[in-house]
């Protein structure tokens, strides 16, 4: 699973020639760094366990407290999950948007980033992710399936009145639009935005003042919207698609703008920690 690192040759290994720099990392964080790089390679798959303690000093020839830092940085970061006692092993969590968002979001708090600060990054992406599709028959018909059932749990949810239920289908549509564009970096940029969106808007829903039926017209026409998108794609329409698109997501910018809700800040605690 990876080659030993002793105590002293580990180090003395490292060293390099004369003139490099000497800072070296501690033992317990290049253990800590092979892990990752295992779990990150999918050698070690999300829900499998660890191996025993026992095991893994046997492995990396290091000390048991070296052993345990190096575990404590990798549970810190949310790729594993110690349970009762380190002798039994761990297991494997894997990377996660839901982290990924979480500190993200809180550098983008503590910078001060509003609402709408929020949308533009959105609207940098989303219409250029509907252009994309064109010529792409195949992406186009799948995307244009799923976004379709996304609307009808809307639409069923809107009925219904389970308002909370709509803003996570309304996150979820973006998110699908994210992952049609076919390429993995922008899917995951506008996963860890869309999530963080999903933490603010659900907080402002449980603060919304306006009456209930105010609200309920805002989320009417927003999946409405939606439904227009999914009309063009499934005509095969991708230009109109994109330039209604990028009309609609200016209309909700000019939205943020009038009601002042723009302005508002992100705040460090709008994205909830995934499961453990």
């Amino acid at each position: 699973m990876a080659k030993k690192i002793s105590e002293s040759s580990g180090q003395a290994a490292l060293m390099g020639s004369i003139g490099d720099d000497l800072r070296l990392p501690k033992l317990s964080h290049m253990v800590a760094g092979r892990l990752r790089d295992q779990i990150a390679s999918g050698n070690l798959k999300a829900g499998s366990m660890l191996q025993p303690e026992s095991k893994l000093l046997e492995i990396f020839s290091v000390s048991r407290p070296t052993l345990r830092e190096a575990l404590r940085i990798l549970e810190a970061e949310g790729l594993i999950s110690i349970g009762r006692g380190m002798r039994s092993g761990a297991t494997i969590l894997g990377p996660s948007i839901q982290k990924v968002a979480q500190y993200a979001n809180f550098m983008l708090a503590a910078d001060g980033v509003t609402m709408r600060d929020l949308h533009q990054a959105r609207m940098f992406f989303e219409p250029g992710v509907i252009r994309s599709l064109k010529g792409r028959s195949v992406e186009l018909k799948d995307a244009s399936e799923e976004l379709r059932a996304c609307v009808s749990e809307l639409q069923g949810a809107l009925q219904e009145r389970k308002y909370i239920d709509v803003v996570t289908g309304t996150n979820r549509f973006h998110e699908l639009l994210a992952q049609a564009s076919g390429n993995k970096t922008i899917a995951m940029l506008l996963s860890v935005l869309q999530t963080i969106s999903d933490g603010i808007y659900s907080i402002n829903l449980t603060e919304q003042r306006e009456s209930a039926e105010a609200l309920h017209k805002n989320m009417t026409k927003t999946v409405a919207g939606y439904d227009a998108l999914c009309n063009l794609l499934e005509k095969g329409k991708v230009d109109e698609a994109a330039a209604f698109w990028q009309r609609y997501m200016e209309r909700a910018l000019d939205f943020l703008n009038r009601t002042k809700m723009g302005e508002r800040k992100l705040i460090s605690s709008s994205v909830k920690a995934g499961p453990a």
